[in-house]
């Protein structure tokens, strides 16, 4: 069985209050809002700390198992949860219980609250069965079986947090003096434990023996070897019988005739059997510790016992305890009673104000039961409508050179591939960058655009990786960079080759480490992000001329992805323009159909130097200066740089082309050029110097297009600029 795991804020607030009463610098570097960014959604919470405190609100395991993790790393301790739990109890005797402990304080018995551990078990999570029984010749003595649903695997803070909680209920008990909670064998994973500790240690298996050893020595730090579980009949007292629950799967152990229970001992054999096939439910397989050790990674660190027992089918606790004596029992009591519990109308009203607070947190999850019923229809809707541009990202045409594009992305996008978009301006590099990731395995995380040639370079760097409070004038709080709020997402850098060589040599790292600082911080931050960047600048004639590193465009230019220009893809601009028209008509409110021919001619004419972005204002302002009733777009709404272009020299072979040239000025060519050698290789920079003006300066883009490199390309233009020929120079418009 498989649950989406969910768990009361009543621990979280639990963990939160113990942080910031007793370690209350180390609280502050808890980054809650982070915290919360662990499940999916939640990260849009504003008050992350009031809803995590809020003991009505739930919350999905994940964020708490995080919460956890950065409770155990700033204050260093592994039982940080145990420590937490017990100080709560300690509080309880003192101010206003929960509904929960104020039963636990009336019934005032510790066998008798645990008679009813599996109900709270289910009031604090939905993954987590506890189950309790006495044996009869066991004095101050109770039993505790606790087992995580999948698929949660728990943690040492998860097992920790139990223990804590069972010791402290005990001890809301005014007769109980001591109690102590102990394991006989544990749920969790011996792998999962050694993981908390990072990549320092190494689980080998062999046979049925296990070894951890340290990564960086090879040291031995822990050994243990396969044992084998068995069912044994315990006898238990009558009046603890388990009642059973409406679904048999509440129990963790079944009760058996004449008041047994069979629970899981370690068998007589130390080796585990090679088959359990035959009959699957009559033992089971855990391991034990034979040579016991401690595992470190910072402050954090932790001693497993020789003896203990990992990966068993679910943890026993033994609770024990001991009362105070007999003639400071009452006097005890009386000190350990609230005034609250001992007048019994305030008790009653206590009991009712639970009960009001737990109606109007039901009423609370209708609402948004009924919303997520109200969104989730919206989202179809909206996933039907939108199914159609799902697949291109909004980006418009059917030209070849687009289509070729919409491939190239398809290809890429599910990779985590770091991506350089190039392309002129205008031509719309942030839609394909975002098709990428509305395509990738990323999709349901953010996506984060930056423009890099937008910032100053102190801009930049705090916008990119976030800022400490205090590390510059003006710096009042904490500030979250690009790189943390597109976490588990897509960070986009547009106008990349506008950065400056100090934020290149810290983007550098990045790419290469996974991990950056907040401006003014000290501890590196994780980077779980895809990278994309784009430029409209030729960044090999920039490393050329020093003006961006070498080492950074290689990690960039991992795959190149050219968006081509408008005059590229002339197919297109019919389709991109009646889309325009036809969504600047419904914004504004005129009833539009379309361009007439001539003026639809005078678009395909024109070279739109800015691209798709010219090409859309120019729809706006024509459909805005369209009298009211005018059913079509007319020339003499264009803009002059439009009606004035002039049709383009008819397509002509090459030889037609030169049977059309004057022979005098052929010769002319000839005796300027000294030979055909110089007036072929004239004729080779015109059309070369042409492909540049044509791609916006993009020396790399020309290059390729002429089946030509980018160092051909510099040879020939230091060869054609030399001061003898000053005026061929190399058109190098960006």
């Amino acid at each position: 069985m498989s649950i989406q795991p969910w768990i009361t804020c009543l621990q979280s607030g639990i963990l939160i209050r113990h942080l910031e009463t007793h370690y209350p610098e180390q609280a502050s570097k808890v980054d809650l809002q982070r915290v919360m960014g662990a499940a999916e959604s939640f990260h849009e919470i504003q008050d992350a700390r009031a809803f995590l405190t809020d003991t009505s609100n739930w919350i999905p395991h994940s964020v708490f198992r995080e919460l956890v993790k950065n409770c155990e790393l700033a204050t260093g301790q592994k039982d940080f949860t145990y420590q937490a739990a017990l100080a709560y109890y300690e509080t309880v005797k003192t101010q206003s219980p929960t509904l929960i402990e104020t039963i636990a304080i009336l019934l005032n018995d510790v066998e008798s609250v645990f008679r009813s551990v599996g109900d709270w078990a289910s009031a604090y999570t939905n993954y987590l069965q506890l189950q309790s029984f006495v044996c009869p010749d066991e004095a101050q003595t109770l039993h505790i079986l606790s087992r995580y649903l999948p698929p949660v695997d728990p943690g040492l803070g998860n097992m920790n947090l139990v223990q804590g909680n069972i010791e402290g209920i005990a001890k809301l008990d005014p007769s109980v003096e001591t109690a102590a909670c102990e394991e006989a064998y544990s749920q969790m994973r011996l792998e999962t434990l050694v993981n908390e500790f990072g990549d320092a240690y190494a689980i080998t298996t062999k046979n049925d023996r296990i070894t951890v050893t340290r990564r960086s020595t090879g040291e031995l730090v822990l050994a243990g070897r396969a044992i084998t579980l068995v069912p044994e009949l315990v006898p238990v007292k009558e009046d603890r019988t388990p009642v059973p629950q409406p679904r048999d799967d509440q129990l963790i152990a079944r009760i058996e005739p004449q008041n047994r229970l069979a629970v899981w001992t370690v068998g007589d054999t130390i080796r585990a059997p090679k088959d359990l096939s035959s009959n699957p439910e009559s033992l089971c397989t855990a391991i034990r510790i034979e040579r016991g050790g401690t595992l470190t990674a910072g402050s954090l660190s932790t001693t497993i016992k020789t003896g203990a027992i990992y990966s068993a089918p679910y943890t026993h606790y033994c609770l024990r305890w001991t009362n105070r004596p007999p003639l400071a029992n009452n006097a005890a009591a009386a000190a350990g009673h609230s005034q609250l519990l001992t007048d019994r109308r305030a008790f009653a009203h206590r009991l009712f104000a639970h009960l009001k607070n737990l109606q109007a947190t039901h009423r609370h999850m209708l609402t948004m039961f009924l919303r997520n019923v109200e969104l989730a229809q919206e989202n179809i809707q909206l996933k039907q409508e939108l199914s159609a541009q799902q697949e291109t990202g909004g980006i418009i045409g059917k030209s070849a050179p687009l289509q070729d594009l919409l491939s190239l992305i398809r290809t890429i996008a599910p990779s985590d591939t770091t991506v350089l978009v190039t392309g002129e301006t205008g031509t719309g590099k942030e839609l394909a960058a975002r098709l990428i990731h509305q395509l990738s395995r990323r999709k349901d995380r953010r996506f984060v655009a930056v423009n890099c040639g937008a910032l100053p370079e102190t801009l930049l760097e705090s916008e990119l990786f976030g800022h400490e409070k205090g590390s510059f004038t003006g710096a009042i709080a904490q500030k979250k960079g690009k790189f943390e709020l597109a976490e588990g997402g897509t960070l986009f850098l547009d106008e990349i080759g506008d950065i400056s060589p100090a934020v290149q040599v810290k983007l550098l790292r990045v790419l290469q480490e996974r991990e950056f600082q907040r401006v003014g911080g000290t501890s590196d931050l994780k980077a779980n992000i895809r990278l994309i960047a784009a430029t409209n600048r030729d960044l090999l004639a920039m490393m050329e001329q020093n003006q961006f590193r070498q080492d950074l465009f290689y990690r960039l230019n991992v795959i190149q992805l050219y968006v081509p220009a408008l005059r590229e893809r002339p197919e297109d601009i019919a389709e991109l323009t009646q889309h325009f028209v036809q969504r600047f008509a419904e914004k504004i409110g005129k009833s539009i159909a379309g361009l007439t021919p001539d003026a639809l001619q005078l678009c395909l004419a024109y070279k739109w130097p800015g691209n798709i972005r010219e090409l859309e204002n120019v729809m706006e302002r024509a459909v805005t200066l369209a009298p009211e009733g005018r059913k079509w777009i007319t020339p003499d709404l264009l803009p002059n740089n439009l009606r004035a272009t002039t049709e383009s020299a008819p397509s002509l072979d090459l030889a037609e082309l030169v049977d059309r040239v004057d022979w005098s000025a052929l010769l002319k060519t000839l005796e300027t050029r000294g030979s055909l050698t110089g007036l072929l290789n004239y004729l080779e920079w015109t059309i070369t110097r042409r492909a540049v003006a044509e791609y916006g300066g993009n020396k790399s883009r020309a290059a390729k297009i002429l089946g030509r490199t980018y160092r051909w390309l510099r040879k020939l233009e230091s060869e054609m600029t030399e001061p003898k020929s000053p005026s061929n120079t190399l058109d190098t418009r960006k």
